[in-house]
């Protein structure tokens, strides 16, 4: 089925060749006016990409369901990224492979980490934000594992250099998601690898300086989720020293609360608690914080 799933792919490479071939014939000789600008030419093969990443889709299922069993092709998933990343835009193909591989084989994968780790470092600061983005899942999905430790702490460095450069234009619909899943992986490191974050790199008041996210709807309620988690354990390093990071969390939590497309019912009842937890005192203190639409919210869970 996995060799049948590439092969599916490679004919659908064959199309894309040959639609652009017929393209360009169509083109020559056209006058300037009716040919197609730069812009049109790379809205062209959405149809067949769509196709490759519902192939790549089914790979993941199929390690999903039978991970064992797949263990076996990884020689090949190694050789198709091989093939796949040396092409530009075949780049996003490969990494969401890579993606699959962490997420259903977690350490199991790690035979293929030489092929595709460096691609999802330097991809990292790709100008496209849909490069970006399944760079950053990549290592967001990596974090946990033990053995990406030896990779943590250039991740840390690259995710920082990024968090703390100028932020997406607010028409950069794909610049405003690749951001929201570097944040995320940055908390991952900063949550499993902590030991191995660089001195310089303070990741905890980064990630908390995102808050919330908003663009990527399954990375937010992903992100706020383990948020909440980390506070209701009175994490240190998601607190700051002397708690100075809790006002602007409880402000962001309080932002997301009931907000279906960035929060779901767990984390909901989660931050519900927290309020609870917290001492008038202290809620008192850190209101000034809080925008007006937080304050009523705060006073609904509190009532």
């Amino acid at each position: 089925m996995v060799q049948q799933m590439f092969k599916f792919t490679d004919d659908s490479f064959q199309r894309s060749i040959q639609e652009e071939r017929a393209r360009k014939e169509d083109a020559a000789g056209a006058p300037a006016e009716l040919q197609q600008d730069e812009d049109d030419e790379d809205g062209e093969g959405g149809d067949e990409e769509a196709c490759r990443r519902s192939f790549e889709d089914a790979l993941g299922a199929i390690m999903e369901v039978a991970p064992q069993e797949f263990l076996q092709c990884l020689p090949e998933c190694g050789n198709r990224m091989k093939q796949w990343l040396s092409v530009k835009q075949h780049r996003t193909l490969a990494l969401f492979l890579a993606c699959d591989l962490l997420q259903h084989l977690k350490e199991q994968s790690e035979a293929t980490w030489p092929v595709f780790m460096p691609a999802v470092f330097e991809c990292l600061a790709d100008k496209e934000g849909d490069v970006r983005t399944p760079a950053a899942y990549a290592i967001s999905l990596a974090a946990p594992l033990p053995k990406f430790g030896e990779a943590a702490p250039e991740a840390f460095r690259r995710l920082a250099q990024i968090l703390s450069g100028p932020a997406p234009k607010k028409r950069d619909e794909s610049g405003k998601v690749a951001m929201d899943n570097c944040v995320s992986a940055l908390l991952g490191l900063a949550r499993y690898q902590a030991a191995l974050c660089p001195p310089d790199v303070p990741a905890w008041q980064m990630v908390v300086g995102k808050l919330p996210l908003q663009d990527d709807e399954d990375e937010a309620k992903k992100v706020h989720k383990a948020v909440a988690e980390l506070l209701l354990e009175q994490h240190a390093g998601l607190l700051g020293a002397e708690q100075a990071h809790l006002g602007k969390i409880l402000s962001a939590l309080a932002e997301v609360y009931k907000q279906e497309n960035l929060c779901n019912e767990d984390t909901d009842a989660a931050i519900l608690r927290i309020f609870q937890m917290l001492p008038r005192d202290n809620l008192l203190k850190l209101a000034s914080g809080f925008s007006e639409k937080q304050q009523k919210k705060i006073e609904k869970m509190l009532s």
